[in-house]
């Protein structure tokens, strides 16, 4: 113990031996700054001073501390006259950021700039390795290594000699401690010891570091609207919280385009903006899909939401966006307390497909709305408000103005033999002033209309639960529910002087059985009094499995006129609306829900789904029908919002049906998936996707093939076909064909 710190004092106050300490913990790692002046902390079993050649010799167990940097070796011997150092036998490098060297020798010239390593190997961050034949440093700076081998896949457990998975195997490379990249020369590409590919030139950042300026990998494949085409990215870091990739996009049959992907982090938000500017035929196109979100203070934030495009055909051609029917962009104002929430905000749309004519896209410019929910009173009351207020015109269409009120108040109860409930209040306000009342969606026989009107609303609801323990068997439930709702019969003398704005498609369901109006909007209100009920019932067994099922319907007291035929709501009595969950075990559920005809109990609306599995072997399969389509009726004329006689097309049901599989065996995945219409006996899309993934690569294939085409009247769809390499710290390489 006292050879040991007598050793450490006399390395403290040796400069001589600072200095090469110094260097060899700073070798082959990372660029760091080092303090010279740092004291070097040395053990070793045996100290050894020549002072004829004036050299210090270290042996056994040398351990060398500095300035957070650590070496191991054998051996170490300093000759203080040519101020060289040599390390030998198991020389270790151990940098701050983990990084670590292996070297059998190294010796260390120039106060440690200057470096020579034989038999040098690195392990650098993402488990990614290094070895070379020898390795030269330049200035502390640059490290030339030759005859490499690197790899960031594991060795064979069984076969640690054998090649891994992947490697690149160059005749040189070149590591730039202060920029923190790599850069290989005349490499190729290796799998199981097998060459596939050759690079002269390769450069890819250290792994330690997450963003570096440079060079992506290329992008090829083939494309019915380019033909073949290649995407080369550039990568550009703009400081530390923003970025840029700039992608040009060279093609056989269009083109030009170039694609550029920012992103921008605030310490009080974010900003990406994603576009491309090309040509296609003979003239030029665009698109620019741009979000941003800014938190102005603990309570109000601010944001944006833009997508534009030249055209459809442009986005098709180039891939640039999934393929829906339009564009929205909109710019917002929020606010959040612990009860209340108000929105201030502007929409604009863009149509893609043909049946849209932009000219009668709405542009609603200001929209605000308000909600503000109370604490509960002495009863368990509370008080709630929802203002909204809105301006919509159209350059060809009905243009509105409305504000509205809906001031309410909710007050929970019970009643003895165990009956609970709620008794709410509500009152419906707005006025409008509207002008093109005659154009659509409204097609009225009115020009312009300025109106108000208010419509109150109360209701009782009641449930009775009847619970059963029963054991080992779990828990019962058998709940009946009813709810009696008295407002006025307000009929549909109105509705040719109220644009019809939020309530065009109405689907009674159970989702919507005890709401005050069944529609979406209050621009169409149910008014009348009726009475809503279901009966509940609900098994919940030990295991978590679950059994939940409700079956109700309505009886109004007046028939209101104002439904759709096939609604389920043009008589008194309603149709019959279902909801059905089962559960059984963790690896099945079903989700069923339906409406049926009360006259025939025939089906008007199912949509079912059930999944199954575990993550080994999981699958889907949806079932959906409707016997009306009520998304026809937007340019449909009639007299005076949703026509009382709709078009042939509304009575078209919508069918169809769903199905997927997916498995995870190993290193496998694989996913299936498909969607037929029923109605017209065709499918609309179908995918595949296979993949392969272990530490260090990953290969998949995707396939995606849709049958109609969303852009041009009587399309056949299109195909589109990707295959995607992934090399751990190298990246992503793809080909895809469409």
């Amino acid at each position: 113990m006292n050879r040991t710190r007598t050793f450490l004092l006399g390395l403290a106050t040796t400069t001589c031996l600072v200095g090469p300490a110094h260097a060899q913990l700073s070798l082959l790692g990372p660029s760091a700054h080092v303090d010279n002046r740092a004291p070097v902390s040395f053990t070793a079993d045996k100290i050894t001073y020549d002072h004829s050649g004036n050299i210090v010799t270290a042996t056994g167990h040398v351990r060398a501390v500095q300035s957070g940097q650590t070496l191991y070796a054998d051996k170490v011997v300093l000759n203080r006259t040519t101020n060289v150092a040599v390390a030998t036998g198991h020389v270790i490098l151990v940098q701050p950021d983990g990084n670590t060297v292996f070297a059998d020798q190294a010796t260390l010239s120039q106060g440690m700039k200057d470096a020579v390593m034989q038999g040098v190997s690195a392990r650098l961050a993402m488990n990614a390795r290094l070895i070379a034949n020898g390795a030269r440093r330049y200035n502390g700076q640059i490290d030339q290594l030759a005859k490499v081998v690197y790899s960031a896949c594991d060795l064979c457990k069984t076969n640690p000699t054998a090649p891994p998975l992947w490697q690149l195997v160059a005749s040189g490379v070149t590591r730039d401690l202060q920029h923190k990249m790599i850069e290989f020369h005349d490499a190729r590409m290796e799998f199981n010891g097998f060459p596939v590919f050759y690079f002269p030139y390769l450069t890819e950042p250290d792994p330690s570091v997450r963003r570096q300026t440079g060079l992506l990998i290329p992008d090829i494949g083939v494309n019915s609207r380019l033909g073949t085409f290649v995407e080369i990215p550039y990568y550009f870091t703009l400081g530390p919280s923003a970025d840029i990739t700039l992608e040009p996009v060279f093609a056989t049959k269009e083109g030009p385009a170039l694609r550029f992907d920012y992103r921008q982090a605030f310490n009080f938000g974010q900003l990406t903006a994603t576009g491309s500017v090309g040509r296609l035929g003979s003239t030029y196109g665009y698109s620019l899909f741009s979000t941003g979100t800014f938190d102005l203070n603990q309570d109000w934030r601010a944001g944006f939401n833009i997508q534009r495009a030249s055209n459809a055909n442009y986005l098709d051609a180039y891939s640039l966006y999934p393929v829906y029917a339009f564009l929205t962009s909109n710019v917002y104002l929020e606010g959040f307390t612990s009860s209340s929430y108000a929105r201030l905000d502007a929409d604009t749309y863009q149509g893609l497909v043909t049946s849209i004519n932009n000219s009668n896209l709405p542009v609603v410019m200001p929209h605000g709305e308000y909600d503000f929910l109370s604490d509960q009173d002495a009863l368990g009351g509370q008080y709630s408000v929802h203002a909204d207020m809105f301006n919509v015109t159209r350059n060809v269409g009905t243009d509105t103005r409305r504000i509205s009120a809906i001031p309410g108040y909710s007050v929970p109860f019970s009643l003895p033999g165990g009956v609970v409930g709620t008794a709410r209040v509500e009152l419906v306000t707005a006025a409008y002033d509207a002008s093109h009342l005659f154009e659509q969606p409204n097609f009225s026989n009115l020009n312009n209309a300025e109106t108000a009107r208010a419509q109150p609303y109360g209701a009782v609801f009641m449930r009775l639960p009847l619970i059963r323990q029963a054991g080992r068997w779990g828990n019962q439930l058998i709940e009946p529910e009813v709810q009696f709702v008295a407002s006025p019969n307000i009929g549909t003398s109105q509705n040719n002087r109220i644009p019809n704005e939020d309530s065009l498609d109405l689907e009674f369901s159970d989702a919507n059985l005890f709401s005050l109006n069944r529609y979406p909007g209050i621009d169409r209100l149910e008014g009348g009094s009726r009475v809503d009920y279901a009966m509940h019932a609900a098994w919940y067994l030990p295991n978590g499995a679950t059994l939940d099922g409700l079956l109700g319907q309505s009886y109004r007291f007046h028939k209101d006129n104002d439904y759709l035929p096939d609604s389920g709501l043009t008589d008194n009595v309603s149709d019959i609306v279902g909801r059905f969950i089962v559960a059984p075990t963790p690896y099945f559920n079903l989700t069923y829900r339906t409406r049926l005809s009360h006259d025939d109990l025939g089906a008007r609306m199912i949509d079912a789904t059930a999944n199954a599995g575990t993550h080994l072997l999981n699958g889907s399969i949806g079932y959906f029908y409707e016997n009306t389509n009520p998304y026809v009726l937007y340019n449909t004329p009639g007299n005076g919002g949703p026509p009382l006689t709709p078009p042939p097309a509304y009575f078209i049901p919508r069918h169809e049906i769903t199905a997927s599989v997916a498995t995870n065996v190993g290193k496998w995945s694989f996913s299936t998936g498909v969607a037929r219409n029923l109605q017209t006996g065709t499918f609309d899309d179908a995918s595949f996707n296979l993949g392969w993934q272990n530490d260090c690569f990953g290969i998949n294939l995707l396939y995606y093939q849709y049958f109609t085409s969303y852009f041009s009247q009587g399309g056949n769809g299109g195909t589109t076909a990707i295959v995607q390499f992934t090399f751990k710290t190298l990246g992503t390489f793809g080909m895809n064909a469409l």
